[in-house]
């Protein structure tokens, strides 16, 4: 018996060292290689250097060439990735990862993403098709010269991917719209609010804080939203009823920072900025950085794989940062619909019927019928989408014309053609200018509404009205304070004659950014590449702070005691932020069911402060109840749920675990694979609602920082690495700088010697 069973365990250990060694064969022949074939297209010489990250520099006498190799260079680092994008765009995953990914699908057919794209090629203005085109002729050099070499994901689902077109360029453009600007499930949320008390709805939509940092300003100081006045009616027994469940964090949303000083407030007497987008993470990061010198002229920064150009980043004379304008782009219209036909006043319209087949790997192909009326296609029931994104004719690519900027003027005329998603860009050049510049396409709508609720589409007044001419678009240039700071804050105060949005993120990042850099403005210190990264991983929360504050008189002592005079860091080793957090959902969630609002609305931070601060009569008045008896029955939740989490000795409790980094490769999913594919697993300092932005799968997706004294000290760190490609030594080599910072600037810093230096030739 032992003979067999040692027979057993020996074939079963050759097994494992057999498939071992296919794998490792199977990832060493997709690396990529350092060939340079010929470019269909290309004019003249392209001279390509690496550095010891792994980052290209690429130097041509013509944009056009430039971006034929910055599509062979992307494609050898990223396809795989390149591959996904455009296929959730089109509804397509479905066709390689099985049933799985049938909801994704079925809704990007029903925005028809694929179909935009298509019809939007012929209308991009003659030079941006051209970029586009040469950044397909790239990537289509490298999908050719490398069959059956295209990346071990490929070789593992025996996938064969298709040439790149310019359409597939633009379905990543549409899929940024998607992440950016999508509000429609939100005024779904919001009509239910309806049939709540008008208080009880003033309360929660109200987009006005104590720390409201906007850019335009207000007509008048915002009037507050008392809590609200329902009288103390609704018994303690309504806080479990059923028909609720737990809802996201509300602070659990897309944002990035992006800020800028002038020269008076930095040790080298020129400006800086810094940015750092907040978006999904994913294996690899969704930016590659890059830097280009064309016809002489030198531009850095990341491109995001599928697009020409850079996106983020600066040229010789002006850095630009992007953060989410969230203007509201998107309308909802409740069509009445009979026998086929949308009613339009007195008249009739027929609604479009288009067929969509999914193919599903494994299982047979799903059949989707999508209805259309002329607001757009039915999201849901007879709900219509109306949506910037979704006119061809509003998509854009104009990242060549910001690469070309030279100084205001120059940015601001590049950013007029900037239509799609909206973004607050925040600028400064080496003439010593800051600025600010909110961008995209903004609906104006019938006069007394705004878009947060649906429309009736039956009437025609409720259509739009086109869009705010480029012109009136806010903007601020050399500001008293000598810095300018966005973290999706309103931006646009009561004074702009436009609605730009209504559903606004908590100011608190925004305020945080101000508080510390006037705070260094008073004491005197002048600030520098490594203050600046300071402040990009700062992890306090005054807001959370606040709040533990007003409510600690009601906490068990010993909590209550640990919570006066906390600073509300998000600090990895920290009990008290994992309490705080719990503690404040808690307190959002009995407010919510006490109101009869589904919890999936959340209640902002800012007004779960409200709360904290408001007296037993005001609790009584809004139908909470005796104060302390609604915050014990908070409190008691919380470290119910904590315990059930993190086991019952509240004494090992850390927040960093509780917010350990979980980013999955889609191949990382497959039993066995996760080791080789997806990233390592840590605790993180941050969280989502301070300046270093940090949750499981979501976070700075990049940290740029140019001080115009040091130009070419420019710095720019991302999550993973530049490569694509398990087992490359650039697929995990920027983490340490992403995870600790940079203080010296050394590790990340985007001008470095080459290490290699190649070639295409015409």
């Amino acid at each position: 018996m032992k003979g067999v069973l040692a027979g057993i365990a020996a074939a079963a250990a050759a097994t494992v060292l057999l498939a071992g060694a296919t794998l490792g064969v199977l990832v060493s022949r997709n690396l990529p290689d350092l060939s340079f074939p010929r470019i269909p297209g290309l004019r003249a010489k392209v001279t390509v250097a690496v550095d010891a990250s792994g980052t290209v520099t690429v130097t041509a006498d013509h944009a056009g060439d430039a971006y034929r190799a910055q599509g062979y260079l992307t494609a050898r680092e990223r396809l795989f990735q390149m591959e996904l994008q455009r296929r959730l765009a089109g509804g397509e995953l479905a066709e390689i990862f099985g049933r799985v990914a049938l909801p994704s699908d079925r809704l990007h057919r029903i925005y028809g993403f694929a179909r935009v794209a298509e019809a939007a090629v012929p209308l991009l203005p003659a030079a941006e098709r051209a970029e586009v085109a040469a950044l397909t002729d790239g990537i289509n050099a490298f999908i050719d010269t490398h069959a059956g070499r295209w990346g071990l994901e490929f070789t593992l689902l025996r996938l064969t991917p298709r040439r790149y077109t310019p359409a597939d360029a633009l379905r990543v453009l549409l899929m940024m719209c998607e992440e950016l600007s999508t509000t429609w499930r939100k005024e779904i949320a919001a009509e239910r609010l309806l049939s709540r008390p008008p208080s009880v709805r003033r309360f929660l939509t109200s987009g006005f804080t104590t720390d409201d940092l906007v850019l335009v300003p207000d007509a008048g100081k915002p009037e507050l939203p008392p809590l609200p006045n329902q009288g103390d009616a609704t018994p303690l027994s309504a806080l479990s009823a059923p028909g609720f469940s737990a809802a996201d964090d509300p602070d659990e949303v897309p944002g990035s920072n992006g800020w800028a000083v002038s020269g008076a407030l930095t040790k080298s007497g020129k400006p800086i900025l810094a940015n750092d987008p907040h978006l999904g993470l994913g294996a690899p990061g969704i930016w590659l950085p890059m830097r280009f010198v064309i016809g002489g002229h030198l531009v850095e920064g990341v491109t995001l794989p599928g697009l020409p150009g850079v996106t983020l980043g600066r040229n010789e004379r002006i850095a630009w940062a992007f953060t989410n304008l969230y203007s509201d782009v998107q309308d909802l219209y409740r069509e009445t619909i009979v026998d086929g036909m949308a009613k339009r006043g007195a008249e009739w319209e027929k609604v479009a019927r288009r067929e969509e087949t999914i193919p599903v790997r494994g299982a047979a192909a799903e059949r989707l019928v999508v209805r259309e009326t002329s607001h757009g296609p039915l999201v849901t029931g007879n709900l219509a989408l109306k949506w910037v994104a979704l006119d061809p004719a509003n998509l854009r690519l104009p990242a060549s014309n910001v690469m070309q900027a030279r100084d205001a003027e120059g940015v601001e005329r590049a950013l007029d053609g900037f239509f799609t998603p909206g973004q607050n860009v925040v600028w400064a050049d080496a003439a010593g200018n800051i600025g600010w510049r909110a961008t995209g396409l903004v609906p104006v709508r019938r006069p007394g509404t705004d878009g947060s609720i649906p429309y009736d589409g039956s009437d025609a007044r409720n259509d739009w009205r086109g869009f705010v001419p480029q012109d009136e678009m806010p903007r601020l240039v050399n500001p008293r304070e000598g810095f300018v700071s966005t973290a999706n804050q309103r931006v646009a105060g009561t004074t702009w004659p436009h609605v730009l949005g209504t559903d606004w993120p908590s100011p608190a990042r925004a305020r945080r950014i101000a508080t510390l850099l006037e705070a260094a403005g008073r004491a005197g210190r002048k600030l520098d590449r490594a203050a600046v990264e300071s402040v990009q991983l700062d992890t306090a929360s005054p807001v959370l702070a606040a709040t533990m504050e007003a409510f600690a008189p009601f906490l068990p002592p010993d909590w209550g005691a640990r919570f006066r005079g906390w600073d509300g860091r998000a600090e990895a080793a920290s009990s008290r932020f994992l309490v705080a957090r719990a503690f404040r959902r808690k307190v959002g969630e009995r407010a919510l069911r006490a109101w009869r609002v589904a919890p999936d609305f959340g209640l902002a931070e800012y007004r779960v402060l409200d709360l904290a601060r408001a007296d037993d009569a005001a609790f009584r008045g809004a139908g909470l109840g005796p104060k302390a008896d609604f915050v014990k029955g908070a409190w008691d939740n919380a470290l119910a749920d904590l315990g059930a989490k993190n086991g019952k000795d509240a004494s090992r409790w850390r927040w960093g675990e509780a917010n350990r980094l979980a980013v999955r490769h889609p191949l990382g999913r497959v039993p066995g694979l996760s080791w080789l594919f997806d990233p390592p697993s840590f605790p993180q300092e941050g969280a989502t609602g301070v300046v270093r932005v940090a949750s499981a799968g979501f976070g700075q997706s990049m940290r740029f920082i140019v001080d115009w004294g040091a130009p070419d000290e420019a710095t720019l760190v991302i999550p993973f690495g530049v490569s694509g490609h398990a087992g490359s030594p650039h697929r995990l080599d920027q983490l340490p700088f992403w995870r600790d910072g940079d203080p010296s600037g050394a590790a990340t810093r985007l001008s470095r010697p080459a290490r290699e230096t190649a070639g295409f030739v015409p």
